[in-house]
């Protein structure tokens, strides 16, 4: 493998690892190699990553951003966030996930969506376009089997604390924008919560800051891991 092609497939295991340790492609027969010809990589800040062997990504300075495509876990019963007969205490003891209506889930596409967009946008390192290039990448995200932690509103003036807001799965794919061919995928699953490791009172503004918070993080992770692959330096 000749240094640049060297070079351009480490930053793209940067852009998926981004950790403190050195990540490594499993190696031997017992090497995990996925249908579409991805080998699996260990030591990485996701869950899991899988990426090319083969591949020379230095031609690539620009990026179409996909809009973040979202898939919501089925959960029968009590909406997220919805006062109802049933009292706040007796619904959390025995749920811990929730529906979420329509206007919810539109809400929350909306602060994902911006917080990845805002995130991207902050690097100078690379141009963001709309259309498709030999030195255009695309990266794609997606979020399955989101699912809302927040209780039901209790009727009268009570308060509802919570650890988290919910959970989603990232998808992060990496594709060339004229063949769609893919060179990496990573999954990692990830609560939005305020970390600091204890209840907070529940609210719709401090809900949406969370969810917020999650795609920055997811994003940020991303956008370091881009900068290195495109920088000169």
């Amino acid at each position: 493998m000749n240094k640049t092609r060297s070079t351009a497939l480490l930053a793209l295991i940067v852009v998926l690892a981004a950790c403190t340790s050195t990540p490594q492609f499993q190696s031997g027969p017992d090497a995990e190699v996925t249908h579409d010809g991805l080998t699996r990589l260990d030591k990485t800040v996701m869950d899991t990553a899988w990426a090319r062997r083969d591949i020379d990504l230095s031609a690539y300075s620009k990026i179409i951003l996909d809009p973040v495509g979202i898939e919501y876990r089925p959960v029968k019963g009590a909406y997220s966030g919805r006062a109802g007969k049933s009292s706040s205490s007796r619904i959390s003891s025995s749920r811990s996930e929730f529906q979420l209506d329509d206007a919810t889930k539109a809400k929350f596409a909306q602060e994902i969506g911006t917080a990845f967009a805002e995130e991207m946008a902050r690097s100078s390192m690379y141009t963001i376009v709309d259309q498709p290039g030999p030195d255009v990448l695309t990266v794609r995200a997606g979020l399955l089997d989101v699912v809302s932690r927040v209780p039901p509103e209790p009727l009268g003036s009570s308060e509802i604390f919570i650890d988290r807001v919910g959970d989603a799965t990232l998808v992060l794919e990496l594709r060339d924008s004229m063949s769609g061919a893919i060179f990496a995928r990573a999954v990692d699953r990830r609560a939005a919560e305020s970390g600091v490791g204890e209840l907070t009172p529940s609210n719709s503004v401090r809900n949406a800051v969370e969810v917020r918070r999650l795609g920055r993080k997811w994003a940020g992770l991303v956008r370091k891991g881009l900068e290195t692959l495109i920088s000169k330096d």
